[in-house]
């Protein structure tokens, strides 16, 4: 299943002005750098991770993309270099001395996707991925597919894409990442009548107020999974129509 960054960051540059030095479109240059470097994050996660031009493979997302291979496991990235109109504009509006923090969040966002679909597509950890109040022991993997990109359950893994990406503003930039954090989340907000499922500014806010924490024992990936969870909006929490798995045929 492959999943793309276009909601994530289209259009944030109206959310603030152009710098007087902004940055030109990124190289595939950078965007690999990017890839490689956060790679090293997901190294503690014993995940493999595979950098592929998405021109040549003929994936059309703009900027980064991923994708979680099921036979074997590693999670396949695509870097795009062709401009794309939203992402344009936000890159005009960014310092070219925050161009390589930009992208490397990005590619935090993208595979933690990879991530969360390692634990239910591979090892079927549905009480990490789903939730609470959704009927975990009727989902199967069949099951998740067919809700993954429902509402709740979409927003739900947005979610923990960019908790990941304010945790490692803070670890990379700690004198600044509220800075980058509240841009997101304002960036996320302002684009929720458009789309609704990827507003995660409910967390993020939540996340931001309580100085995101990441304990000393964990992975910036494994708090993600905990703080997700511990500051869920009510109405992810118990949704009043939570879209439901099939039963498990006994």
């Amino acid at each position: 299943m492959t999943r793309g960054l276009w909601p994530w960051i289209a259009v944030m540059g109206m959310l603030c002005c152009s710098p007087a030095f902004a940055a030109p479109y990124p190289t595939a240059d950078q965007l690999r750098k990017a890839i490689a470097d956060i790679a090293a994050h997901v190294k503690s996660e014993k995940l493999e991770v595979e950098i592929l031009d998405a021109q040549k493979e003929g994936v059309t997302r703009p900027m980064m993309s991923t994708g979680l291979s099921l036979g074997d496991g590693v999670c396949v990235v695509y870097y795009n270099t062709k401009p794309e109109d939203g992402l344009v504009q936000f890159f005009d509006s960014v310092s070219a001395q925050d161009v390589p923090l930009w992208l490397n969040s990005i590619a935090v966002h993208e595979l933690t996707h990879c991530i969360e679909q390692r634990e239910a597509y591979i090892r079927g950890r549905f009480d990490a991925v789903v939730p609470p109040g959704f009927s975990r022991e009727l989902l199967t993997v069949q099951g998740y597919m067919s809700v993954v990109h429902v509402g709740a359950m979409e927003t739900w893994g947005e979610a923990l894409a960019d908790i990941a990406s304010v945790l490692y503003f803070k670890q990379v930039v700690p004198d600044r990442w509220k800075e980058f954090a509240n841009r997101l989340a304002a960036m996320r907000s302002g684009l929720a009548a458009k789309w609704p499922e990827h507003d995660t500014s409910p967390w993020l806010r939540k996340v931001i107020a309580a100085g995101a924490v990441k304990p000393a024992n964990q992975s910036l990936f494994e708090a993600a999974f905990q703080l997700r969870r511990e500051f869920a909006p009510s109405d992810i929490v118990a949704p009043a129509s939570a879209p439901r798995a099939p039963a498990v045929a006994r």
